[in-house]
């Protein structure tokens, strides 16, 4: 826009400057020839009147001449030539008798005209008789001057009109520009705003502002790469709050969510400023620390964790203690990709936490065959449960005021080809980690009714079955959930089939877990606590959920003839089943004396290998079911 408008200054300036040096000379020149040209014309005209004066001659023609010129116009503006008009005689060219007088007509005084001396001569003589002034009026250089300046005003106009037209589209065009910039800069603000929004959601944990799993895997793969480069080590900590899941149940969400900024806040603490935190999911965690140079580096900073966790945490609504479990993995002799590290790392806090939680284990060669070991089952569980090749066993259960079976507990069964069995404790506990689970107990709720839908089709009286549940077939649409359902698809009545959980599944439970619970038990179903008092036992529950009984785990019931401690533990928990109106069930009977026992301290049932071990379903129907 300056350029624009210097430019235009330029010409005007260049334009008056030619003007003021060239154009108007020459104009002037040009006007004072042409007046003088056109005066001589006329002072010859005059000049030739002179020579025919005589000594008696009349000069008025002379005057006459001089006045007539004063009345000659311009032809094409109507305006006079001459303003004026004097005549200076020199009478000693003529005689004395002469009536010649010096003549001076119209304007001779003027500023603006152009004056022009005409001699005049008698060729007789040539002698100078006169001198002609003419005072030319400058019609023709006002004319060409007045022509000029209007084209000059009107190129000025135009250029002052396309100036400030310029001016006003520049302007106007600086200010779009100025807007759309001002618009682009808070566009681009905005949009980098969500990009890193974006990038934050994407790559960072919300709660924590840690990195999240997304952005872990990959600064996971660039510190392998640079470990590899530098031949160090990398160590991989894979750790979790020890009871997370109690706190929040028992506090709520938002006391849990308040433990994890926290908890989070104290490991960053403690955290090298070039190893990487980042939240795994839940309440899990992983560090990596690259650049280590032996073990005892890792152990100083798993160390340091488990002290960070020691002050208690003063969350909102409360206060707690929680202590924390630690898995290390290394690189390069635990596994050299991301994945194979975090799974061994995580396979080593599983151990820590069976190890009595509040501390660390590293990663070792047993831990990798039990992870083989693992993977063996759960690939060959899956098939063994595709192919229906598990099988259900039955525990009856004997009522000690008479003797009678009046349930059993169905206990599952993985029978290999060469006849061995794989301990259920293992599958069971491998198939939980791994989800297979729900499939596994929907099909133990399917079997358990198909046995007892065929002992009545082969005429025996059958007995209450009680399955086992997980905790994960509480959560939504786990067998929990279908139980009702499939009693009424096999035309089954609910208290046919009895249901058993943990302790630690009542502790997880959510409000949602225990309505479902409460239908169960007013359609009928018998619901009992199994190996009541292994786990975090706690009164409150059994006076508010819908319970049927309780089964004393068989670690009591086994010491108890000798061991005075777990004898008092059965009466009192005989004493506490009793009091809220639950049946006890006295579980791992091996004996007479552990029958007597229990029947005197008043449990209502007992279970062992005293009366039977759990048989499959055609031999215990044989040797316990009555026919109708």
């Amino acid at each position: 826009m300056l350029l624009f408008i210097g430019m235009g200054v330029l010409i005007i300036g260049l334009t008056l400057w030619n003007w003021h040096y060239d154009v108007r000379p020459r104009l002037e020149n040009e006007a004072e020839s042409n007046a003088r040209v056109l005066a001589a014309s006329h002072a010859r005209a005059i000049e030739s009147q002179f020579q025919n004066i005589s000594g008696n001659t009349d000069i008025s023609i002379i005057h006459n001449a001089i006045n007539k010129m004063l009345l000659i116009n311009d032809p094409n503006t109507g305006e006079t030539l001459y303003q004026g008009i004097a005549l200076e005689v020199d009478y000693d060219v003529f005689p004395a008798a002469y009536d010649m007088v010096n003549i001076s007509v119209g304007v001779t005084d003027c500023s603006e005209c152009i004056t022009s001396e005409n001699p005049i001569f008698i060729h007789k003589t040539g002698e100078l008789a006169a001198i002609l002034k003419v005072y030319a009026n400058p019609v023709f250089y006002r004319r060409l001057v007045s022509d000029i300046v209007d084209n000059l005003a009107l190129m000025f106009g135009g250029v002052t009109v396309v100036l400030v037209l310029a001016w006003l589209t520049s302007n106007r065009l600086l200010h779009n520009l100025r807007e759309r910039e001002r618009s682009l800069v808070i566009e681009i603000a905005d949009r980098k705003s969500a990009e890193e929004r974006l990038h934050q959601i994407a790559a960072y944990d919300q709660l924590t502002n840690l990195p999240n799993r997304y952005l872990l895997q990959a600064d996971f793969a660039r510190k392998l790469e640079e470990t590899a480069r530098s031949k160090k080590m990398l160590a991989t900590l894979f750790f979790d709050l020890d009871h997370f899941k109690e706190i929040n149940d028992m506090h709520g969400h938002e006391t849990g969510d308040a433990l994890l900024k926290e908890a989070a806040a104290r490991v960053s603490d403690v955290t090298r400023n070039y190893d990487l935190l980042a939240r795994f999911g839940g309440d899990e965690f992983v560090m990596i620390m690259s650049n280590v140079e032996n073990r005892s580096d890792v152990i100083y900073v798993a160390e340091k964790i488990i002290a960070s966790f020691k002050p208690t945490f003063s969350l909102p609504n409360a206060d707690v203690q929680v202590t924390t479990s630690i898995g290390i993995s290394i690189y390069p002799e635990d596994g050299d990709d991301p994945s194979e590290l975090l799974k061994n790392a995580d396979l080593a806090m599983y151990r820590a936490k069976a190890d009595g939680r509040n501390g660390y284990q590293f990663f070792n060669a047993e831990m990798n065959l039990e992870l083989q070991y693992s993977q063996w089952v759960e690939t060959n569980l899956r098939e063994a449960l595709n192919n229906n090749r598990l099988e259900l066993h039955f525990q009856p259960q004997v009522n000690l005021d008479n003797n009678n079976v009046e349930s059993c507990e169905a206990l599952i069964r993985w029978p290999q080809d060469e006849g061995e069995k794989v301990s259920p404790a293992d599958f069971i506990r491998i198939a939980e980690r791994t989800g297979l689970i729900n499939d596994i107990s929907s099909w133990v709720l399917e079997e358990a009714c198909r046995h007892v839908i065929q002992w009545t089709e082969e005429g025996y009286e059958t007995v209450r079955v009680d399955i086992n549940l997980s905790s994960r077939d509480f959560a939504e649409k786990g067998v929990l959930y279908s139980f009702l359902p499939t009693m009424r698809r096999k035309n089954l009545k609910p208290s046919q089939i009895g249901i058993e959980i943990t302790e630690n599944i009542l502790l997880e439970s959510t409000e949602q877990v225990i309505k479902a619970l409460s239908v169960l038990h007013n359609a009928g179903v018998h619901i009992s606590i199994d190996d009541f008092g292994t786990g975090f036992s706690s009164l409150s529950y059994l006076k508010h959920l819908p319970l049927s009984g309780i089964k004393i785990d068989q670690s009591f019931v086994h010491e108890a003839p000798s061991n005075k401690d777990d004898l008092i533990i059965i009466q009192a928990i005989t004493l506490v089943g009793h009091g809220f109106g639950l049946d006890v069930v006295a579980e791992g009977v091996e004996t007479e004396w552990h029958e007597s026992l229990c029947k005197g301290v008043g449990c209502n049932t007992m279970q062992g290998i005293y009366v039977s071990k759990p048989l499959p379903a055609d031999r215990f129907a044989k040797k316990f079911l009555q026919k109708s």
